[in-house]
């Protein structure tokens, strides 16, 4: 699986949520939410989404991210949701 640190982010992050909670989630499942203002959990996040599309630059991570930051629609919250989300709106 592909591996971004925490010096890619271009937006601020809050750092409360451990990272081994964040990697202990597999998958995109429906009845986990994503705190889009937590380090770990949207670089893990990110990361899985990626793999899963086979994706590998440092540019297309920080697109994600500002997609996810910036436009995300308030109601899109679990990681499903926020996968098809990315998968019907988001353009490398």
């Amino acid at each position: 699986m592909i591996n971004f640190t925490p010096d890619v982010l271009r937006h601020s992050a809050k750092w409360t949520t451990a990272e081994e909670t964040c990697i202990s989630i597999t998958g995109f499942p429906e009845s986990v939410e994503l705190n889009v203002n937590e380090g770990y959990e949207v670089i893990h996040f990110i990361c899985r989404y990626m793999s899963c599309r086979g994706w590998l630059a440092e540019a297309t991570f920080q697109n994600i991210e500002s997609a996810i930051k910036t436009r995300l629609p308030f109601a899109v919250r679990s990681h499903k949701d926020i996968k098809d989300w990315l998968d019907s709106s988001f353009r490398r």
